[in-house]
């Protein structure tokens, strides 16, 4: 029997794309080209695959219908706004996210940021750097994140990291989400659930986790950064528009809240006109928070596993759009 093709589209270069999909497992055939290539080349091999794999690839409507013979389109990261799973929906091919397979990464980072922005770091090394040892050190300028309150907007795979982590930092979690998380939990993870506009009001750090869709999509904008202490820090690690970015940097630009720590913005890569980028309180760093060289191998043996699953009559784990019939 012919091993069934595989086709997979990845922003990453040879060498980590090697990483994520060795070792093959037996009857399965990859092709890998990387997003640069021309759509004509990505619709080629796209036609003849019986499973797709796709890594930072944004693929058009066009690509998307080449995939006539495709059984599943597996993404290996969280989001899934970058792909049209309406129309494969409708042609009858499932897709599935990485399960929370980097939500130890991204989780890390979120915390990270909350770290960075709080220390001051990159201003302190910049200093450093450019001979101002000390310079502007006053010690009122920075925080500690021992004993603040840290709102986690959905409690997910990612956000319940988060949570872990900052148990060792002995802060006070709450959280917000739409679906009803077990009791135990929230004991196991010492977060009580409160109501978004309380969440706002109340927590010295916001930090978000939840997909983007169409009840995403500027929910922290002009009145929830209005709602904000005017000495809180926003964080950002999962996707760009579910900040209003306009309201943000007016909100940043004017103090009304202290500072924020992004790893997404609206437009990436963004334009060097676009003005966040000049605030000394605003961390931004290159969509990056998920990648990390130990996860990259477990987000290819996820996705293996997930077509052995299919292959065997389950359903796949993760999916975003209905099983095909």
């Amino acid at each position: 029997m012919p091993d069934y093709k595989v086709a997979f589209l990845t922003m990453f270069p040879a060498e980590t794309a090697r990483l994520i999909i060795e070792p093959v497992p037996s009857g399965f055939q990859v092709t890998t080209e990387h997003t640069s290539a021309p759509e004509a080349r990505k619709i080629e091999i796209l036609k003849d695959a019986d499973f797709v794999i796709l890594f930072g690839e944004r693929p058009t409507d066009a690509m998307l219908k080449a995939c006539h013979k495709a059984r599943m389109v597996q993404l290996l990261s969280a989001g899934f706004d970058a792909v049209n799973v309406g129309l494969l929906g409708e042609m009858g091919i499932p897709v599935a996210n990485v399960g929370g397979v980097n939500r130890i990464a991204v989780a890390e980072h979120a915390v990270t940021l909350m770290l960075s922005v709080l220390r001051k770091l990159p201003q302190r090394i910049e200093a450093v750097k450019t001979g101002n040892w000390r310079a502007d050190v006053s010690g009122l300028d920075t925080f500690e994140l021992y004993n603040k309150q840290v709102g986690i907007v959905g409690l997910g795979k990612i956000g319940s990291w988060v949570a872990g982590i900052l148990k060792g930092f002995q802060t006070h979690v709450v959280y917000h989400d739409i679906r009803d998380i077990p009791k135990k939990e929230e004991q196991e993870l010492e977060v009580t659930r409160v109501p978004f506009e309380d969440l706002l009001r109340t927590s010295d750090i916001v930090t978000l986790h939840v997909p983007l869709d169409n009840t995403t999509r500027d929910m922290i904008s002009t009145r929830e950064l209005a709602m904000m202490k005017p000495t809180a820090v926003l964080v950002n690690t999962c996707r760009g528009p579910v900040v209003d970015e306009p309201a943000l940097y007016q909100a940043l630009k004017d103090r009304r809240i202290w500072a924020a720590g992004l790893d997404v913005l609206v437009k990436e890569p963004p334009d060097m006109s676009n003005p966040i980028l000049t605030l000394d309180n605003a961390i931004i760093t290159p969509h990056a928070a998920g990648s990390a060289r130990d996860n990259m191998p477990r987000r290819g043996k996820f996705a293996f596993q997930n077509f052995q699953r299919l292959l065997s009559g389950q359903e796949p784990l993760s999916l975003v759009t209905p099983t095909a019939k």
